[in-house]
């Protein structure tokens, strides 16, 4: 078959504007601002108003960023208003009822519909991950971008270093997924390397200061991942590193996250790219994408295994009795919705990169599992069911938080639209 950016642009366009976000219109709570997002496995049922403020910050990125998709002619959405309307008043909810006082941390994890916070572990407080100030960070930067507001910019910089201090100072919580003591770990470079991008996109459209800066830190990331995290001997990419040497033989330093990695991965190449650093690293980067697919695929039932060992078969290694340790052996083998689309993305980024018929083949096969078994059956509903057994069948089992969250397949469908007009434009 042909290789059409067109078609796939206007797919995945249509996808959008017919489907994915008609689903999370519906979500939105126009009373309070902020979305729902504790949806059944299949969209059908709201389970609670209740809201996870990582999902929210993730809502106001994506509303931002397909407002923008909009107004580029590339998504003709005739709710334009509507979003730009429900953007400002997510914004609204989380400025005002989810940023904590500085002696308690930066953001809150949950609340309610109407903003009052929640503890999520009794006695630990509101400030239980650092990934919900990553979210949140995110989200403010994209809406400062979309409006060109500086004051909203300021806010997700003070964020961005009251974050940061956190980290340097080694205070890191990392609620659903604590870390395991003795060990680096890849999520945290990974998503600061998305974060610090963001930031420097912005502060680039808004010609501040600290746009130059931001991208640096950005580059240190990924210099991090990448002359640490990767593994020459296998082309991939470590979920952890132990500190101690003798820990080496533990599950949590043998197992992969496949499409964890590939999501790390692009993160990597538009910072890459941007910082204009040296070709070897894009050499890693691809090479991650490439292995990382092959490596998880389950050439039995189709699609990407959630974890693997460098082999591609269930993880092994010596348990350690950390309660992260079960998650990764007893879902290793389900078939997630968001590294799907993860690796739709970078396949087609990879194949426009350089050409390589595999990036295509690999592409094709993610789109022929992906479209055969994510996608509703019950089209009044829409989106995709979100967890799968290695069958194929939807599982209900709680895998991080316990939501349906509005982030991964929106933004890497945007994501392919820009790719594909950008291409098409010359």
């Amino acid at each position: 078959m042909r290789y059409d950016r067109k078609k796939l642009q206007e797919f995945y366009s249509n996808l959008l504007t017919k489907d994915f976000m008609p689903f999370w219109k519906k979500a939105c709570d126009c009373e309070y601002g902020g979305v729902y997002t504790c949806f059944s496995n299949d969209g059908s049922r709201l389970l609670s108003t209740d809201k996870y403020v990582w999902s929210q910050g993730r809502f106001l990125w994506m509303l931002a960023r397909y407002i923008m998709l909009i107004d580029q002619g590339l998504a003709p959405d005739p709710d334009r208003e509507f979003y730009f309307t429900h953007a400002a008043k997510t914004y609204e909810f989380i400025r005002d009822n989810c940023i904590l006082p500085q002696d308690e941390g930066v953001c809150a994890y949950l609340t309610e519909r109407d903003g009052t916070k929640k503890e999520t572990i009794p006695g630990r407080g509101y400030y239980t991950s650092f990934f919900v100030d990553c979210f949140v960070i995110m989200g403010f930067a994209e809406y400062a971008k979309l409006t060109g507001k500086a004051e909203m910019f300021e806010q997700a910089l003070a964020l961005y270093d009251r974050t940061r201090a956190y980290l340097d100072r080694g205070e890191i919580v990392s609620e659903p997924y604590p870390q395991p003591k003795g060990f680096e770990v890849q999520a945290n470079y990974m998503i600061m390397t998305n974060v610090t991008f963001v930031l420097h996109e912005a502060a680039q459209k808004l010609e501040h200061s600290r746009a130059g800066s931001l991208l640096e830190d950005a580059a240190q990331n990924v210099r991090k991942i990448l002359d640490c995290f990767y593994s020459p001997a296998h082309g991939l990419l470590r979920e952890h590193i132990a500190l101690d040497s003798a820990d080496d033989d533990t599950l949590f330093a043998r197992y992969i996250a496949p499409g964890h990695a590939v999501e790390s991965m692009w993160f990597c190449r538009e910072v890459a790219i941007r910082a204009g650093m040296d070709e070897a690293y894009f050499d890693k980067i691809r090479a991650v994408i490439k292995n990382s697919i092959n490596t998880g695929w389950d050439e039995k039932y189709g699609g990407l295994l959630r974890n693997t060992g460098y082999d591609g078969e269930k993880p092994q290694g010596r348990l350690l009795g950390d309660p992260q340790e079960d998650l990764v052996l007893e879902t290793w083998d389900s078939k997630l919705w968001w590294p799907h689309s993860e690796c739709l993305y970078a396949t087609l980024l990879c194949y426009e990169d350089t050409g390589d018929e595999q990036f295509l083949r690999q592409y094709e096969m993610m789109s022929d599992y992906a479209f055969r078994v994510y996608p509703n059956p019950d089209k009044e509903i829409g989106e995709w069911t979100q967890i799968l057994d290695r069958k194929g069948r939807p599982m209900e089992k709680l895998v991080a938080l316990p939501v349906k969250d509005p982030y991964h397949i929106v933004r890497n469908f945007i994501l392919i639209v820009e790719l594909m007009a950008e291409k098409l434009s010359g």
